[in-house]
C-alpha cells in the first residue's frame, strides 16, 4: 500500500520502497497516545492535581505521586484510587462519574492543541508502508474524536482504547495482521503498556522524555521520542535479537 503522499515516487523509488518492507520482520505498529505522539501526559497530570486541590487543599503532590504510578490505567479507575487513597473519599458511582467528566472538560481541548511527540508525524507520513494502530488507555469514542480533531486518523489502520484492556487488543491486532506476535510493536510510556505487550509477546519500545522518570526494566530498550523510528524497526532484529 503506498500513500498519498508517496504518489510523487517513480517506479524504481516504489519498487525500493517495498522490497525494504518484504526484509522488515516487525509487520505492524501500535502506538500509544499520551505521551507517545501527543505531548500531553503534564496536561492530565495538571488537570488531576487540580481537581484533587479543590477538593482538599494541599493534597496535589500526593496525588500526582499515586497518579504517576498508575499510569496507563483506566481513567475511571485512577481517578477512584486517587480520591479514596490520597483524599479518603470513596466516589460512589454518580460522583465518580462527574469526577470523570470534569477531568475530560478539562483535558480534551488541550489535549486536542498538544504539540506531537518529535519525530511522530514524520514517521506517520514518511513510512506508509507498515500498518499503524492507536491502542490507548482512554476511552475510545475520545481517542478516536481526538485522533480525528488531529487529523491523524488518516494513518491508522484502527483507533482503539478503553473500555477493552491493551493486551486483549493487541492480541486482536496479532491475529488480524496474522503476523507473529513479536512481529508487532507496540510503542508506550508507561509500564502497564510493557506488561501488556509481554503479556502476548509483542515487541516493546518504551518513549521516556528527556528528564523524565523512566519506568522500564533495564532490558527494555527505549527513545527520547520518535526521531528516527523508520530506521530504529529497520536495525530492530539487530538490537534486540532475542
Amino acid at each position: 500500500m503506498i500513500s498519498p503522499c508517496h504518489v510523487g515516487m517513480n517506479y524504481k523509488e516504489r519498487k525500493a520502497m517495498i522490497e525494504r518492507f518484504n526484509a522488515l520482520q516487525i509487520q505492524a505498529v501500535a502506538f500509544d497516545f499520551d505521551g507517545v505522539l501527543a505531548d500531553s501526559v503534564a496536561i492530565k497530570d495538571d488537570a488531576l492535581v487540580q481537581l484533587v486541590e479543590l477538593e482538599v487543599a494541599g493534597k496535589g503532590a500526593a496525588a500526582r505521586i499515586l497518579w504517576n504510578q498508575t499510569r496507563g490505567v483506566f481513567r475511571r479507575e485512577r481517578i477512584g484510587r486517587v480520591f479514596a487513597d490520597v483524599l479518603g473519599i470513596k466516589l460512589e458511582d454518580d460522583a465518580l462519574d462527574r469526577m470523570v467528566a470534569r477531568y475530560k472538560e478539562r483535558v480534551f481541548q488541550r489535549t486536542l492543541a498538544a504539540l506531537p511527540i518529535a519525530g511522530s508525524l514524520e514517521y506517520l507520513q514518511g513510512w506508509p508502508l507498515i500498518p499503524s494502530y492507536i491502542v490507548s488507555a482512554a476511552p475510545q469514542p475520545e481517542v478516536i474524536e481526538i485522533a480525528h480533531g488531529r487529523d491523524l486518523q488518516r494513518y491508522f489502520r484502527g483507533i482503539f482504547g478503553g473500555p477493552t484492556r491493551k493486551e486483549e487488543i493487541l492480541a486482536g491486532l496479532i491475529q488480524r495482521e496474522g503476523c507473529q506476535p513479536r512481529e508487532l510493536l507496540f510503542i508506550g510510556d508507561s509500564d502497564s503498556d510493557h506488561r501488556a505487550a509481554v503479556a502476548v509477546g509483542a515487541s516493546f519500545l518504551g518513549v521516556v522524555g528527556q528528564g523524565c522518570h523512566n519506568p522500564f526494566p533495564a532490558h527494555v530498550p527505549t527513545v527520547v521520542n520518535l526521531t528516527g523510528l523508520a530506521e530504529r524497526i529497520a536495525r530492530w532484529w539487530e538490537e534486540d535479537p532475542s
